[in-house]
């Protein structure tokens, strides 16, 4: 535990202390885009970069902690990877379907090392090699889910920042030392990201930062055997995932009336379930902070019954 607490700071300290000068650098250099709830208000968008600093910052310490090196070097390239990806994207807006082609690059890492457990049964077969074949599809579905959960100040770092942190719980009751150690230098590292995120948000993390937090936690969830608690703890991103696929990933945040109040037309993401007549963006991050750890306690609870 005390391992935990030492890399969690260590992220923490690092993305805190870089943040602020990402942020005046992005406003200096014209990297900022458009709050779709506030009229007028630019914010700076490379956020990521400083998520990312902090993670790879944690992940040095876990060497002096003992984790295994293949895990710690497979989990840090995954990430690196990921927030690279995004980056790209948030610098020359690639094509979606090249965008999606590329974040099963981050899976890479975790098959050519090969760390974590083939054994997963699927309708009773066990797939066996297969499974390192689809690890890249698996890391794609993530990391994109977690990119199209978004739009709202504080929900992409919170809602990472919940199921990282359940997940290293998970970690921990498993026994899996290397998977706690990444997720706690993930969860530092957006623990401190917030402070400058959450609402009124003076930066976003875009796509560098949300295609890292789906490379990070898919390799936690590989690395660490914990496939089951990590389906749990990811499925409202499922779910998001799917109404999204209904609606054809059209991009949209709904929008604000004469009121102030945000609204919608339709389902048009998970977060649409609970704006009812209208809400404030506050109270759609809390919802959405609520309904993530619902199922983080579930992964939680699940974890504890099978070990």
């Amino acid at each position: 535990m005390v391992g935990i607490l030492i890399v969690f700071l260590s992220s923490f300290s690092t993305t805190a202390v870089i943040t602020p000068l990402i942020i005046e650098r992005c406003k200096s250099r014209g990297f900022v885009d458009r709050d779709l709830h506030k009229q007028g208000v630019m914010v700076p968008y490379l956020g990521g970069l400083g998520i990312l600093m902090g993670f790879l910052a944690g992940m040095t310490v876990t060497g002096f902690l003992g984790m295994d090196s293949r895990s710690g070097l497979a989990a840090a390239l995954s990430g690196v990877l990921g927030g690279m990806i995004g980056l790209v994207d948030d610098l020359f807006k690639l094509r979606k379907a090249s965008l999606v082609v590329l974040s099963a690059l981050a899976g890479l890492p975790i098959v050519s090392f090969r760390v974590g457990s083939p054994i997963i049964y699927i309708f009773g077969l066990n797939l066996g090699d297969l499974f390192w074949a689809l690890v890249p599809l698996g890391f794609c579905y993530l990391m994109n889910s977690v990119n199209i959960y978004a739009g709202f100040n504080g929900l992409e770092a919170g809602c990472g920042l919940v199921t990282s942190v359940s997940l290293c719980i998970c970690s921990l009751i498993y026994g899996s030392q290397e998977s706690a150690l990444e997720l706690a230098s993930l969860s530092g590292a957006l623990a401190a990201f917030l402070l400058w995120n959450k609402y009124p948000a003076k930066i976003f993390p875009g796509n560098s930062g949300t295609y890292l937090i789906g490379a990070v936690l898919a390799s936690a969830i590989i690395i660490g055997t914990i496939k089951a608690a990590g389906l749990i703890a990811t499925t409202p991103y499922l779910i998001n995932f799917l109404i999204r696929l209904k609606n054809r990933f059209n991009w949209t945040v709904g929008y604000v009336d004469d009121e102030g109040l945000i609204k919608t037309r339709s389902l048009e993401a998970l977060w649409s379930l609970w704006i009812g007549k209208g809400s404030s963006e506050r109270a759609i991050f809390w919802k959405s902070i609520l309904f993530q750890g619902l199922f983080g306690l579930g992964a939680i609870l699940f974890s504890c019954s099978v070990r």
